[in-house]
């Protein structure tokens, strides 16, 4: 039996529009415990992801490519400042645009090989063109462990 991604997403999505403003966005990832949400416009499609890494790209010092480290300093100031500074933005300013997502007839073995290959915690689950869901890679787990045995 094929353990299927329909079978152990969430179904309820909480997301963000595009037009949202990035601190309140940001407010929603700390009150939700969550470290990502989908960007879904006014039509339902799905436009990008809000994650805690986008929040960390744009307060934390330069990523120097040619040399291959950050340029940062001791004094955490400035990262506060630009946290604060947030409400500046837009969602769609911060937000990823290249987002895996996965069908909902898919299995548990994909799921975990697109977030294991693409290093992505959750995978926003299409019907069609359409999201209907979201499997993390906790859900994955859980699904994997019950179907063995591992927990009831």
């Amino acid at each position: 039996m094929t353990l299927e991604v329909k079978d152990f997403m969430s179904k309820e999505i909480i997301s963000v529009p595009p037009d949202k403003n990035a601190k309140d966005a940001f407010k929603m990832l700390l009150e939700s415990n969550m470290s990502g949400l989908p960007v879904i416009d006014k039509e339902g499609n799905l436009v990008g992801v809000f994650t805690e890494r986008e929040i960390l790209k744009s307060i934390l010092p330069v990523y120097i490519k040619d040399v291959g480290s950050f340029i940062y300093t001791a004094d955490s100031k400035a990262e506060l400042k630009k946290i604060a500074s947030l409400d500046k933005f837009m969602v769609k300013d911060l937000m990823r645009k290249d987002v895996p997502t996965i069908d909902a007839d898919a299995s548990l073995t994909e799921a975990s090989k697109i977030m294991l290959t693409k290093s992505e915690r959750r995978i926003v689950v299409m019907k069609g063109k359409k999201p209907i869901g979201v499997i993390t890679r906790y859900d994955v787990v859980m699904g994997l462990a019950k179907e063995a045995g591992v927990i009831l």
